[in-house]
């Protein structure tokens, strides 16, 4: 007997895969695939096989050890021109996200020097963001901000 909520395969469909949404009398289940909902009897699903193990995957998290204070600095870079300053504040914080996401300790936003504007927008918003410890200017060049979590 099969469960509501549970993923099963059914059969006369092709072997679509589907969520079981109710159990109704006489063994007869309702069964969500896609956006449709189908009627079924007990003897028209299977449990959907197994996912494949990642076996490559384990094997590499055995020879990566995690990250210490030690190992090097991981930092990922954004580049915002041709963006409006909205769109580019909108990608800062989604690579911030992102950054933050990937152990990153930094973030190299290349902005352009232009007229400036791009620059203080992006001044000001990561002035409020509290995940972000510090920001400057690179030194070599003033088209790119430093952001340090």
């Amino acid at each position: 007997m099969f469960e509501v909520g549970r993923s099963v395969v059914v059969l006369p469909l092709g072997r679509k895969l589907g969520v079981i949404v109710d159990v109704a009398r006489g063994g007869r289940y309702r069964v969500q695939v896609g956006n449709t909902t189908v009627s079924c009897r007990e003897s028209d699903l299977i449990s959907p096989p197994a996912p494949p193990r990642k076996k490559r995957a384990a094997r590499d998290a055995e020879r990566t050890p995690l990250r210490d204070k030690a190992a090097p600095a991981l930092a990922l870079t954004i580049d915002l021109h041709g963006l409006t300053v909205e769109e580019a504040l909108a990608r800062v914080v989604a690579a911030i996200d992102a950054a933050l996401m990937r152990g990153a300790d930094r973030l190299q936003v290349v902005h352009g020097k232009g007229s400036g504007r791009m620059r203080d927008a992006l001044h000001h918003q990561l002035g409020t963001l509290t995940v972000v410890a510090s920001f400057k200017l690179d030194p070599r060049n003033p088209g790119v901000t430093w952001v340090y979590f």
